[in-house]
């Protein structure tokens, strides 16, 4: 099972989204932690659940980032948040059927998954708000 350690190289350069992340691989870890120290189904549902609702939180403000940015990618970068939301409701499903590797499983996808989302997706997405950002600056001071 992979731990979710945040370091500034996880940086997309957007305060609000760094956070988010922050948290996000808070909460991973918390269920690292939960699953290695043998915690029980109800803990370990409710970090799921956490994880998985903090998840579409974040992806839900991404993609109004992206809206109002007019990015390019939105489609392509929504369909990955889709892909993710749907395999934690997957995973959550598991658990509640008494699979008591899914939350282990599910942290085995996400560790990769938001390595890569992070690395590729999102700083794209980062780099297009930006650049509206000092687009709009531009206009302002002129």
């Amino acid at each position: 099972m992979q731990h979710l350690k945040w370091t500034k190289a996880h940086s997309v350069f957007l305060p609000q989204l760094d956070a988010e992340h922050r948290n996000l691989f808070r909460l991973a870890e918390e269920l690292h932690d939960a699953v290695d120290s043998g915690a029980d189904a109800a803990t370990l549902k409710a970090g799921m659940q956490s994880l998985v609702t903090a998840l579409d939180e974040h992806f839900t403000d991404e993609e109004r980032l992206m809206r109002s940015a007019g990015a390019d990618s939105y489609a392509w970068h929504k369909r990955q948040h889709d892909t993710t939301r749907k395999r934690g409701k997957q995973f959550l499903k598991q658990l509640a059927k008494g699979d008591a590797e899914a939350p282990a499983a599910f942290l085995d996808f996400l560790a990769p998954w938001f390595r890569d989302h992070i690395a590729v997706s999102d700083r794209m997405m980062s780099a297009q708000v930006r650049n509206r950002d000092r687009r709009y600056a531009t206009a302002s001071a002129s």
